[in-house]
């Protein structure tokens, strides 16, 4: 994952086979790194979409474990 900006992380294409598009998540990196590996899985699964364009979106309220709420 490569960090865009203080808010910003982005998932190349390259993570997963299919990926038509990079996939984006939005969160501070305390928000990002405490999010559940299925938040990765589900943007990621959204990026292989067929007509999907620039971008698969993650927003801040992306599943977080429930220990962590």
């Amino acid at each position: 994952m490569k960090k865009v900006d203080e808010t910003a992380w982005e998932i190349p294409t390259s993570y997963k086979g299919g990926m038509k598009v990079p996939a984006r998540i939005y969160g501070t990196k305390k928000l990002v790194d405490g999010m559940d590996p299925g938040v990765y899985e589900q943007v990621t699964n959204v990026a292989c979409l067929p007509g999907i364009q620039r971008y698969a979106y993650c927003m801040p309220d992306g599943h977080i474990p429930t220990a962590t709420q």
